[in-house]
């Protein structure tokens, strides 16, 4: 029961978050799950399907906008690392993975507090958008995080908010369902875990609903500061 409850209560929360700010479910569920299903790769996985349910809805929103010329490369990319890197993580020591899954949470509350100019479009070159595609990849192997750098090579490559959305959820629908995959297939995840699956489904869909009616209540850039200080909270006591 307790079990049951920390995943509804988490994926509430990320819920909110996402629907308040539009990002952040993943960073949001992976502060928790990690505490909850061994090994990393495991509560990454879980993550991942879990999540997928915001990006489908959002992509059906958005399907008028996909353009599959933009999404086919980065998906390549992406989806090669994700599935090389996730076999090696296999063989990394929990202990070693938990440390550095600590930093790479500081390192996003730090650049998401200081550095983050997402409301600019930037032009990135080609090069620096591949290798964005191949850590991104291996981000979301390692940690079940793969979106940050994404965010980033997507708004690089369209031309407006709605193109962006429909582009980006087409990727991450993609980019998600082959990454549970590569994670059954390396058993991280099995047909035992699809039980917290449903249970992700109802807690992150309801934080969604409320999240709708609340946006126009709520601060969103508040929000997001304070979502950003737990990230880096949760770094330093994984380190720790």
């Amino acid at each position: 029961m307790t079990t049951i409850l920390s995943i509804l209560g988490i994926t509430f929360l990320a819920g909110i978050v996402q629907g308040v700010t539009g990002f952040g479910a993943g960073i949001v569920m992976m502060m928790v799950l990690p505490y909850i299903f061994s090994p990393f790769g495991t509560a990454a996985g879980i993550s991942m399907a879990i999540g997928l349910v915001l990006s489908i809805m959002m992509l059906v929103t958005y399907r008028k906008f996909v353009e599959p010329g933009k999404i086919i490369l980065p998906a390549i990319f992406y989806v090669a690392t994700n599935y090389a890197v996730m076999g090696f993580s296999k063989y990394i020591d929990q202990v070693i993975m938990k440390k550095c899954f600590g930093v790479f949470l500081l390192i996003l509350c730090i650049y998401y507090l200081f550095f983050n100019k997402s409301n600019k479009k930037q032009k990135v070159p080609l090069a620096i958008r591949i290798i964005f595609c191949v850590v991104s990849g291996a981000c979301a192997a390692l940690f079940g995080i793969g979106g940050p750098l994404m965010v980033i090579y997507f708004m690089s490559v369209t031309h407006n908010t709605h193109e962006y959305l429909g582009n980006i959820q087409a990727f991450f629908c993609i980019t998600g369902i082959c990454d549970v995959i590569s994670r059954f297939i390396n058993g991280f995840v099995t047909v035992n875990h699809i039980q917290y699956f449903a249970i992700g489904w109802i807690g992150i869909l309801i934080g969604g609903f409320i999240a709708n009616k609340l946006v126009n209540k709520l601060d969103g850039a508040i929000v997001q500061k304070l979502t950003y200080i737990m990230i880096g909270f949760a770094g330093i006591m994984n380190i720790i």
